[in-house]
């Protein structure tokens, strides 16, 4: 007696029948339009407090100022796709907001002191020369380690493209690098 074979045959799904319509969109893009309540292309600070709230993380004011700081690199005062998709794709990301705890706002005290004496117009801003001054006396005072920290490349740190250089793009890099890390 020959053993009967049921062969089952697999029927891929319509992409219509999949949640978001369909297609295979990063989680970072589904949350980012998500939570870009009116659209336009960015996240706004409430937006970014509801976006934590509801995935369990509530800040505070001071907290979602620094979120901000870290998040928002190019200072522009919105958070685009391309900053809140370097954020997601973290699995630490909620730990990045976390407020700086004493020795790094210690630090990072110390470091805005030496941004404002170096910013001689008061911008708010750094051109090249003033951050290749800064990086001498964050070198200087030990807050910069002159060989690990070579890459004081003015261009990678510069993301808005515009010439100078902000202070959330600069605590931005110096998340990046590690340089707070070494006051855990």
């Amino acid at each position: 007696m020959a053993a009967n074979k049921i062969t089952k045959q697999v029927i891929p799904l319509s992409p219509s029948r999949f949640a978001f319509g369909g297609g295979t969109k990063p989680i970072s893009e589904v949350m980012f339009n998500k939570y870009d309540t009116d659209k336009n292309g960015s996240i706004s600070r409430d937006e970014l407090r509801s976006l934590c709230y509801d995935l369990g993380y509530y800040l505070s004011d001071d907290e979602l100022a620094w979120a901000w700081t870290i998040m928002d690199k190019d200072g522009s005062g919105m958070i685009d796709y391309s900053e809140f998709a370097e954020w997601w794709k973290t699995s630490s990301r909620f730990e990045h907001l976390k407020m700086p705890n004493e020795k790094e706002a210690i630090l990072l005290s110390r470091v805005a002191e030496i941004c404002r004496s170096h910013d001689t117009h008061n911008t708010g801003t750094l051109d090249r020369d003033q951050f290749t001054s800064v990086c001498q006396a964050l070198t200087q005072e030990d807050i910069l380690n002159a060989s690990e920290h070579q890459a004081c490349n003015f261009d990678e740190i510069d993301r808005g493209h515009d010439g100078r250089i902000n202070f959330n793009e600069l605590i931005a890099w110096f998340k990046n690098v590690g340089l707070f890390d070494m006051c855990q």
